[in-house]
């Protein structure tokens, strides 16, 4: 009876351990592992393997591992050859170049990608990228404009375009840009964050309050509460500040700023005993800020503490010493309890200090008037409405 033949055609077919699919496979999954020595390893193996084409896959992959030299040498022997992708090429090249620290050459060989490619909007980013490296903030600005005209709905180099021009104090060109990415993007909370920041610095306030309500909404922090609440104190509208406040501190009641700058607003409605509440949990947590013993002192003058009130505003002066507000604050206690000698000697270290503080003669005149030396108590009272 005939019987079919099998064949056995297994060395016709290559090991799968020796396949280009198996040894990426290999450097993927060690890569994936933070075994990145043994994924460089595989993706070497894969570039020394023969192939007609080049492998620019596998040397991204090395570039992302910063095996800048590994991939360097293979892409300057692709270099040589005449192909048709040198213009991604000299662009990973100059990432190569980048990572080791070579700035112009990097920046040679992306301008020569460019020449090639110019309406490719990676190309001109990581030319941005050279500029700012040599500090020249201007010309990375153009190429991010560049960048911009190849993808323009790209948010993202909208974005890096504001943060070079916020960080240069052009918060208008910068307000700009972050507007162009809440439109592009317009649930992405930093955004919006930035936007509200440019809004503060440039004082619309209003719009501010805005900005940081619709961070708030797509991305709620604690952090964005706080500036939320202090834009809304800021815009005199207090009743919802103190609402931010209070819900930044619900979530975290050790929240430095929201503590200090809630205490601020309860002292100016002069609820006192609230402000020293949250005074009091703000100095555990820094008990060596001077605005703070400042504040804490400035509350307990508000109490009728005034003698205690002298050793935090001592205390403070032993952190920054000569601080015209913290010197002038504890010379009106020194005067409240009477000690007249030593307000006039601080007195004059403030006036040498800002010899125009007219407080501070006022004050001085005061003490001289006190202790009845009315020509020198007159001469200050007269150089204090000169000032005026």
């Amino acid at each position: 009876m005939n019987q079919s033949l099998i064949s056995n055609v297994k060395h016709k077919i290559p090991s799968l351990k020796s396949s280009y699919l198996w040894n990426s496979f290999q450097a993927q999954w060690h890569h994936y592992f933070g075994r990145t020595d043994e994924a460089i390893h595989n993706w070497l193996d894969l570039l020394n393997q023969g192939s007609p084409k080049s492998r620019l896959k596998v040397v991204r992959y090395l570039i992302e591992a910063q095996a800048f030299q590994e991939a360097r040498d293979y892409l300057e022997r692709q270099e040589s050859k005449q192909n048709d992708e040198s213009a991604e090429i000299n662009y990973l090249l100059a990432r190569c170049y980048i990572g080791q620290a070579l700035i112009p050459l990097a920046k040679k060989k992306i301008e020569q990608a460019i020449q090639v490619k110019p309406q490719n909007s990676i190309y001109w980013d990581l030319l941005a990228d050279c500029y700012l490296e040599l500090g020249d903030w201007r010309e990375a600005i153009i190429a991010l404009n560049n960048s911009l005209r190849a993808a323009p709905k790209h948010a993202e180099i909208n974005y890096r375009l504001g943060i070079i021009y916020a960080f240069h104090d052009l918060y208008q060109e910068a307000l700009m840009c972050f507007q162009g990415c809440c439109h592009l993007q317009p649930h992405k909370t930093v955004y919006w964050e930035m936007k509200a920041e440019m809004h503060l610095r440039l004082k619309q306030l209003a719009d501010a309050c805005k900005s940081f309500e619709k961070a708030l909404r797509y991305g709620g922090t604690p952090d964005l509460a706080a500036r939320l609440a202090y834009c809304y104190i800021q815009n005199n509208q207090i009743k919802k500040g103190i609402k931010y406040y209070k819900l930044t501190l619900k979530y975290e009641p050790d929240h430095y700023d929201s503590l200090s700058n809630l205490a601020a607003v309860y002292q100016n409605l002069e609820r006192s005993q609230d402000a020293l509440n949250l005074l009091e949990n703000a100095k555990n947590i820094y008990p060596n800020d001077p605005i703070l013993l400042n504040n804490y002192a400035f509350t307990l003058v508000h109490q009728g503490c005034t003698r205690k009130a002298t050793e935090y505003y001592r205390e403070a002066l032993e952190l920054i010493p000569n601080h015209p507000l913290i010197l002038y604050n504890l010379c009106v206690c020194l005067t409240r309890i009477g000690n007249w000698q030593e307000g006039i000697v601080l007195l004059n270290e403030l006036i040498e200090i800002e010899p125009n503080h007219s407080a501070g003669w006022v004050l001085l005149g005061n003490i001289y008037d006190q202790i009845n030396q009315f020509d020198t108590a007159i001469d200050c009272y007269n150089k204090a409405l000169k000032l005026a």
